[in-house]
C-alpha cells in the first residue's frame, strides 16, 4: 500500500494516496473543492499551497487541483468566493455590438453575487451549455437583476449562430454562476495591467470598472486587441475610462488600418509596459495570448490571473464571452448618454 498523505484544506482535513490527483482525493473524501473543466484551463480549482509539495499543475505558490498530484502532506487554502447558484432566467435583450459580436442581457429572478472576472455557465433551452464572462454595461449603470454578456458570433457555432434567430428575447436560460478564480482582488496598491483580446474584453471591462470604482486615481494600463477595426466594439467604454487621470489605454487591431495613429498593430505582448513585481496582471482571450502574458508576468515576479477562452465541444465555437473577439464618431456617440463613472477631480 502506498503512502497516505494528510491534506488540510481551509478548515477541513482529508487523506489521499501519494500520486493521486489532488482534486480526485478531495472528491473521493466527500470534500467540496470548487472545480469545473478538470483540464487546467478554467482555474476554478486553483488552491494556494501553504505547506507541502505537489507534482505538476503549479503556478508559483498556486496549483490547479485537477492537474497536481499529491507527493507529501499538504496545507492548502482557497480565497473565499461567492456561492455558486443555479437559477432559471430568460433572455431580456439582444444587441449587435459589432458584425461578429452580440450583447446578450439575461434577466434574473434575483441578483447574482459574483466577483468581476468570474464566469457563468449558460444553457439556452434546447442548446448545449456554454461558458461566458459577465460584464458591466458599456453605457449607463448596471441593473442588479440583469446579467450582461458579450458573445462572438461564428457562422457554424452551434449556439452563437442561433442568437437572434432561434434564441430570441424571452428564451429560457439555465444559469449557473459564479465560477472561476481570475477575479479582481481588492485593496491592491500597485498598478493593474489588463490585457484582453476579442470578447475577452467583457471580464476585463468588469475588472476595470471595479478597480476604478474602488480607487478613481488608480494606475491602470488597459491593452485591448481586436482582429478587425469593425470588431473593435468597445470604444464607448474605453472613451469613458480614458477620462480618468492614471489610465492608459492601448488599442490594437490586427489588420492594417489608417483611421488613427493611436490604434496600434501587432501582438499585445509587443505593447506591454515594463512589468513591475508589485503589478497585478489580468488577462483574458485566446489561450496563446493569455499564456504569453502570464509568462511575462511570472518573469517579472508579478501576480497574474488568466482566463483563457477555449473551444467548446463544437470545435469552431468559442466558449468565451466565456475570456475572448467605428471608431468614427466616438465622442459624438456619447452625447446625451448617461455616464457610468464620474472622473476624479
Amino acid at each position: 500500500m502506498g503512502k497516505i498523505c494528510k491534506i488540510q484544506y481551509n478548515r477541513e482535513t482529508f487523506y489521499a494516496n501519494v500520486g493521486d490527483i489532488l482534486l480526485d482525493g478531495a472528491i473521493n473524501s466527500g470534500v467540496d473543492l470548487p472545480h469545473d473543466c478538470r483540464s487546467g484551463i478554467c482555474g476554478s480549482c486553483k488552491v494556494t499551497v501553504v505547506d507541502g509539495k505537489l507534482f505538476g499543475g503549479m503556478e508559483g505558490d498556486m496549483a490547479h487541483a485537477c492537474q497536481a498530484r499529491v507527493v507529501s502532506d499538504l496545507k492548502i487554502i482557497t480565497e473565499p468566493v461567492p456561492e455558486t447558484v443555479t437559477m432559471s432566467c430568460e433572455v431580456g435583450d439582444l444587441v449587435r455590438l459589432a458584425p461578429d459580436v452580440v450583447g446578450v442581457t439575461i434577466e434574473m429572478p434575483k441578483p447574482l453575487r459574483f466577483f468581476p472576472g468570474q464566469y457563468a455557465k449558460v444553457q439556452y433551452r434546447g442548446f448545449p451549455t456554454r461558458c461566458y464572462s459577465p460584464t458591466y454595461p458599456m453605457v449607463g449603470a448596471p441593473d442588479s437583476h440583469l446579467l450582461y454578456l458579450h458573445i462572438r458570433i461564428l457562422k457554424d457555432g452551434l449556439v452563437s449562430s442561433a442568437l437572434g434567430r432561434d434564441i430570441q428575447v424571452g428564451h429560457r436560460v439555465k444559469l449557473t454562476a459564479p465560477l472561476g478564480t481570475a477575479f479582481f482582488r481588492q485593496k491592491h496598491r500597485g498598478r493593474i495591467i489588463l490585457v484582453a483580446s476579442g470578447t475577452g474584453f467583457a471580464p476585463m471591462w468588469a475588472i476595470a470598472v471595479a478597480a476604478i470604482t474602488e480607487n478613481p486615481k488608480r494606475e491602470i494600463v488597459f491593452i485591448v486587441v481586436s482582429r478587425t477595426l469593425q470588431s473593435f466594439y468597445m470604444h464607448q467604454a474605453l472613451c469613458r475610462l480614458a477620462r480618468f487621470p492614471n489610465v492608459k489605454i492601448i488599442p490594437i487591431v490586427s489588420e492594417p488600418q489608417n483611421v488613427s495613429p493611436a490604434i496600434r498593430s501587432g501582438r499585445p505582448t509587443e505593447h506591454m509596459p515594463e512589468i513591475r513585481p508589485n503589478d497585478v496582471v489580468y488577462t483574458c482571450g485566446a489561450p496563446a495570448m493569455t499564456e504569453a502574458v502570464a509568462k511575462m508576468a511570472r518573469a517579472a515576479g508579478a501576480k497574474c490571473h488568466c482566463d483563457p477562452f477555449v473551444s467548446s465541444a463544437q470545435p469552431s465555437e468559442s466558449s468565451g464571452g466565456g475570456l475572448m473577439d467605428r471608431l468614427a464618431g466616438w465622442l459624438d456617440s456619447q452625447r446625451g448618454r448617461p455616464a457610468m463613472f464620474q472622473p476624479a477631480e
